[in-house]
C-alpha cells in the first residue's frame, strides 16, 4: 500500500490528496492514515494548497532518494 503511494508521487509529481487516492487506487480513508505514517517517517510533506491539501515526496530523505533513482533505472530496461 505504502509503495503504490509512493510509486505514484514519483510517477505523476505532487498531487492533491483526492487525486493520489484516486491514482493510487487507495481508498479516501486509508490513504489519510498511510499519509499520517509517511509524513511522520519523514518520506512525504503535506503542503496546504488553495482548495486541498497537496501530498509531496520529501527529496531531503535518502531512501526516496534511492527509491526514485531505482524505479528510473528499472523504467529505462
Amino acid at each position: 500500500m505504502r509503495f503504490k503511494i509512493i510509486y505514484t508521487l514519483i510517477k505523476y509529481g505532487d498531487l492533491p490528496i483526492s487525486n493520489l487516492s484516486k491514482l493510487a487506487r487507495v481508498k479516501f480513508n486509508v490513504l489519510k492514515r498511510e499519509l499520517n505514517y509517511l509524513s511522520e517517517k519523514g518520506y512525504i510533506e503535506i503542503l496546504s494548497g488553495e482548495r486541498a491539501k497537496i501530498v509531496r515526496l520529501n527529496y531531503t530523505n535518502q531512501k526516496i532518494i534511492i527509491l526514485k533513482n531505482l524505479l528510473e533505472e528499472l523504467d529505462d530496461l
